[in-house]
This record gives structure tokens, sequence and C-alpha cells, in this order.
């Protein structure tokens, strides 16, 4: 017997779902009636017609508008390394939740992949079904139901104090915009393409306060800048040193420009090489002067990012709350803050502890009585 299913979502082709019987007429009778109920309630839609690789690649051309150029790359070169050679021929009405998990232990036990990488890969094919299923190509997602290895925790390890100074008194040696620029990213804790991306005009001296407002990223043929990672701008307290440090820098602009008769507007970029200021530091650039400079103090571990955990974590161990340095950092949320910096806190926490235990003992004293005394025994009368 068979059942009219509605159309393909891609190729218009009406469907019939067709099933054999063993039984009698009642039998087959209550077999239609299944099949009639499950069809009026959508259970049977979806294509056939689709292979995950077209899959990906329509997703992929939709969903690009909202990716930076480099997330877009990342995910390109997770799915063409790991996801397509096992899925990218296959129906996505056939994948089941046991293929990705077999996909998912395969790219564990036998390419070694980090459980990082394998739930990046694990996202990427979630986002992409979840929008086959707006699209109607599929009826479930079937990553959902999926179980990617669990995430390990690597232990930040920031560089000290001494360390930073080190570094940036090297990058001053080398290059004072290069050392005014790593000085930047180490008190204010902002990504490389968010300097690179900071105008005059979003300095306020008056205020000593910095917005963060977009970022550079780089794109086939130029760079452009952009919003930033959570799409809204960010005010930042400066302290004098920084400030001192953005002077620093107006000088050297104004400088370079007065060689060409022109002035630094309040659109120019801090960190350009063009007279005009038109022209943005790229983060790549930046990644090199700064490993340059890593490389000759025998760093070869630490990243330009690491200045970020830098300013952090010290903010975090000198008791600043952590909604704060969530702020300043730009994350979206502070449970992000807190999840990266978990031990951190923690460490923070045992000093908070000690605080509260020598402001008791400290009350205990104003007051004239020792409360942890022990307590004298009643006589009875």
């Amino acid at each position: 017997m068979s059942i009219e299913a509605g159309r393909d979502p891609v190729t218009g082709r009406r469907r019939q779902l067709s099933r054999r019987v063993h039984g009698n007429k009642r039998d087959a009778q209550r077999l239609l009636n299944s099949l009639a109920s499950e069809a009026d309630a959508g259970r049977f839609v979806g294509t056939s017609a689709v292979t995950f690789e077209m899959l990906v690649a329509k997703w992929l051309e939709t969903a690009k508008k909202n990716l930076s150029p480099t997330t877009l790359r990342t995910y390109r070169s997770l799915l063409s390394n790991w996801a397509l050679p096992a899925l990218g021929d296959r129906s996505i009405a056939s994948i089941q939740t046991s293929d990705l998990d077999a996909l998912y232990g395969g790219l564990t036990d036998r390419f070694n992949l980090s459980s990082s990488t394998v739930r990046q890969v694990h996202a990427i094919v979630r986002r992409a079904f979840r929008q086959a299923i707006l699209w109607g190509w599929v009826a479930v997602n079937p990553a959902t139901n999926a179980t990617p290895p669990r995430q390990t925790k690597t232990d930040l390890s920031p560089p000290s104090p001494a360390q930073v100074g080190e570094l940036i008194n090297a990058a001053y040696a080398r290059d004072p915009e290069v050392g005014n620029f790593l000085h930047i990213a180490a008190t204010t804790g902002a990504r490389r393409g968010e300097i690179c991306a900071i105008r005059w005009r979003n300095i306020d001296t008056k205020l000593k306060t910095l917005t963060i407002e977009s970022a550079i990223v780089e794109v086939p043929g130029g760079i452009e800048e952009r919003d930033t990672k959570t799409h809204s701008n960010r005010r930042l307290a400066l302290d004098d040193d920084t400030l001192k440090v953005f002077e620093s820098q107006r000088r050297i602009a104004q400088d370079r420009a007065a060689w060409v008769g022109a002035e630094v507007s309040q659109d120019a970029y801090v960190f350009s090489h063009e007279p005009s200021g038109s022209i943005a530091w790229t983060p790549t650039n930046m990644t090199k002067h700064f490993v340059a400079i890593r490389n000759s103090l025998g760093y070869d571990t630490m990243r330009l990012h690491d200045l970020r955990h830098f300013a952090a974590t010290r903010l975090i161990a000198e008791g600043v709350p952590v909604r704060t340095v969530s702020g300043r950092l730009g994350h979206a949320n502070p449970s992000t803050t807190l999840s990266v910096y978990t031990h951190f806190v923690e460490a923070s926490d045992h000093v908070a502890a000690g605080i509260m235990g020598r402001i008791m003992a400290e009350s205990k004293k104003m007051n004239g009585k020792d409360l942890s005394a022990k307590p004298k025994k009643s006589t009875g009368n």
C-alpha cells in the first residue's frame, strides 16, 4: 500500500510512502491509518536529493555574511579535512546520530585530534543541520543527541609581569609604535583586531576612556573594519600611563603627517603607516612583529593573545569583580569569563577568605572581645 507524503522541498517531486502489509485487511487498514497520521503530523518531511556536502556549501554561503573571514576559513578547513571525507557524499536524510558518533570516535582514536577540535567539528555539523531543518530538508537534527568527546580544560599559563615588562621594553627598543601597541594590549586586554581598529575619536582624554567599537579583519585582497566579536561597543577606563602611551603615539602620527603637510584627523587610525592614518595595521602583521620580539627573548611559546590573558588574570588576582573583568575583555557574558579563568577565580576566592578573616579579627578587637576564645564554664550560681 502507499500514501501521499507531500513534495520534496528541493526537487518538487511528489513523494509516496510505500509499505508491504503482512496480515489481513484489518492489519492493512491499521497500517494505513498509522501512515496517514504520521504524514499529517509532518514526520515525513525532508529530501533525499541533498548530500551533506551540498548542505554545508549552501549553509556557508548563507551564513558567511554573519561570520568573520577567520571563522569562515576555520569552518571550511574543519569541514574539508574531517567531516566531508566521511559524510560528504551521503544523503542528509540518511545520516543518523550513530554515524556522527562514529565520526567523532574515529577523529579521536585514529587521527588523535584534540577534544577541542572534534567539538568544533560537532558544533559546525550541528549548525548546518539546524539550518537544514529551517529549510525543511530534514525533520530532525542528528547532531542534537550525538556525543562528542568531553572538553578537556587546558590550564592557562599567562606571562608574568616581569616577562610582559621585558617584552614591551624589547619592543620599544625595536620599534616604539610596536611597543605602544603591546602596552595597550597588556593594559586593556583588547583583541589585536580591536586595537588595530582604534581611531583617535575613540579616545577621550578628559574622561580617560577608550571606546572599542570595531575590529579589523583580513579578507581576500585586503582588510575590512567590522563589528566587535559580540557586536557591541564597550568603554574602558584608562590609567595615566596608558594615556601617555596614546599621547606618544599621537606625536608619532603627527610627525609622520607633517612630513607631507597633512594633519591627523579624529577619524584616522591610531596605528597606521599612512601619513593620513587612513589604512589600519593588520592583525597578522602585528603578530609577526610580536613573534620576532618574543623569539629574541626566548619566549617561544608565548602568544600575542596571552597579553589578553595576562590582563584578565592580573585583574582577577587583584580582586576586581569578574563582571568588571568580563566587560573590559568584551565577553558576551560573565559566565564566559568564569569558564575561561576558573582556576584564577578560585585562587582569588582564597584571598577573599583571608581578607574576611582579617576583617573579622580586627572587628572583634575593636569591640574589646575575642569571640573565638573559649567560654568560661558556668559555676551554677
